[in-house]
């Protein structure tokens, strides 16, 4: 079996950008957000190996990948991996929309 290619949604990519950006405001910094942005990346790039990593669910094909404190929801098919979105688990699960 090919490798699956990991394609980012709009939707997760601004969430993330969010994130980065609320971190650098926050710390002053852009320390933490690098380092932060470094584990996502090396994590999601497991998913290409180990694509059923990730936490099931209740939506098919959906799984969430916990990192810290965010959980990166992506969808399987046959040849892709789609990150749906970066979540941060300290909000309010209903503001979650997947």
């Amino acid at each position: 079996m090919a490798e699956r290619i990991i394609i980012w949604t709009t939707t997760a990519k601004i969430e993330l950008k969010f994130i980065l950006e609320y971190y650098n405001l926050r710390n002053k910094s852009k320390t933490y957000s690098q380092k932060l942005l470094r584990t996502i990346q090396s994590e999601i790039k497991l998913l290409v190996q180990q694509t059923f990593i990730g936490k099931k669910t209740d939506t098919l094909n959906v799984r969430g990948l916990l990192i810290e404190n965010f959980i990166v929801f992506y969808e399987i098919n046959e040849s892709h991996i789609i990150i749906l979105s970066v979540w941060d688990t300290r909000q309010n699960p209903a503001t979650l929309n997947l």
